[in-house]
C-alpha cells in the first residue's frame, strides 16, 4: 500500500510538472504574440505618420499663399478655400493625433513612453489646440477661459497638446451640434507643502456619464455601452490621456455627474508646476 501512494503521488507530481511546462509554454507563445501585434501596430502608425506632415505643411503653404500681397484670386473664392485647406490641416492634424495614441498604447505596453520636457505655457498650447478643432467641428462653440497672462511650466508641451485635444475631440463626438465646449484653465495656489498646480478641465454640455461606468474610461480600447452607436473611436483617447497626465505626476478624473444627469461630463486634470528649469 505504501509503494502505490508513493507512485501515485509521483504520478501527480509528474502530471503537475507537465501542466507546468504546458502553461510556461503558452505564456511564452503569448507574449511572442503580443510583441509581434505592438510592433506592428509601431510600423503601421508610423507608416499612415510619414505622409501626414508633407500634407499640413503643403496645406499651410496654400493657405498663406492666399492671402499673399500679389494673390489676386477673388476674395470670395479666397474664403473659401482658406476654409477648405483649414479643414484639411485640421483633420490631418486630428489623424496624427490617432496615430500618436497608436504608437502611444505601444510604447506604454512596452515600457518605452517617455517625456520631453521643456519650458512651455499651458494657455497657449490649450488655444491653439482650440483654434486646430474649429474647423472640423463648425456646429459646436468653444469657450476659452484662460487667464490673460501665461502660466509656465516644465513639461513636454507636445504630449500635453495631444491629451488637451483627445480631450476635446472626445466632448465633440459625445456633445449634439450647437451645444458648447469649454476649455478652462487655471493656476492654482499651493496649499499647505503642496506644489503650485495648474488646473485644466474639458466640459461639455448633454447627458452626463454615470458613476458606475467611470471605472471603464481610462482602459485601453475601453468604451462605455450606451456610447458604442454614437459615433466610431479606437477607445485609446481617454487611456493615452491618463497615460500622459500621470507621467506628469499629475491626476486625470472625470468629475462625477450631478443628480438628472444633464449638466453634461467634465474631465479635468492637476499638473504640479515644475520651475526648475526657469530657476536656472
Amino acid at each position: 500500500m505504501q509503494v502505490q501512494h508513493e507512485k501515485s503521488q509521483d504520478r501527480l507530481i509528474e502530471e503537475l510538472q507537465q501542466q507546468i511546462d504546458q502553461l510556461t509554454a503558452e505564456n511564452l507563445l503569448l507574449k511572442e504574440q503580443i510583441t509581434r501585434k505592438e510592433q506592428f501596430t509601431a510600423m503601421i502608425a508610423h507608416e499612415l505618420r510619414s505622409p501626414l506632415a508633407p500634407i499640413i505643411n503643403y496645406a499651410q503653404m496654400l493657405n498663406r499663399g492666399l492671402f499673399a500681397p500679389k494673390n489676386n484670386v477673388a476674395e470670395p473664392v479666397k474664403k473659401s478655400l482658406s476654409r477648405n485647406t483649414s479643414i484639411i490641416i485640421s483633420q490631418a492634424q486630428k489623424l496624427a493625433r490617432l496615430v500618436n495614441d497608436l504608437l502611444d498604447a505601444s510604447r506604454l505596453a512596452s515600457d518605452q513612453f517617455t517625456l520631453i520636457c521643456k519650458p512651455c505655457d499651458v494657455v497657449e498650447l490649450g488655444r491653439e489646440v482650440v483654434e486646430q478643432l474649429r474647423p472640423v467641428a463648425p456646429y459646436h462653440s468653444f469657450v476659452v477661459d484662460t487667464p490673460v497672462q501665461a502660466i509656465n511650466g516644465c513639461w513636454d508641451g507636445g504630449r500635453l497638446q495631444q491629451a488637451i485635444g483627445n480631450l476635446l475631440d472626445n466632448a465633440i463626438k459625445y456633445s449634439d451640434e450647437r451645444s458648447t465646449i469649454t476649455l478652462r484653465i487655471q493656476l492654482l495656489e499651493p496649499v499647505f507643502d503642496q506644489p503650485e498646480k495648474v488646473k485644466v478641465s474639458v466640459h461639455n454640455q448633454g447627458v452626463s456619464i454615470r458613476t458606475e461606468d467611470m471605472q471603464h474610461l481610462f482602459r485601453p480600447f475601453g468604451r462605455l455601452e450606451a456610447t458604442r452607436e454614437i459615433r466610431q473611436g479606437s477607445g485609446l483617447g481617454l487611456y493615452i490621456t491618463k497615460s500622459i497626465i500621470e507621467a506628469h505626476d499629475g491626476k486625470l478624473w472625470l468629475e462625477e455627474a450631478t443628480p438628472g444627469g444633464q449638466n453634461g461630463t467634465t474631465f479635468t486634470f492637476e499638473l504640479p508646476i515644475q520651475q526648475s528649469l526657469f530657476a536656472q
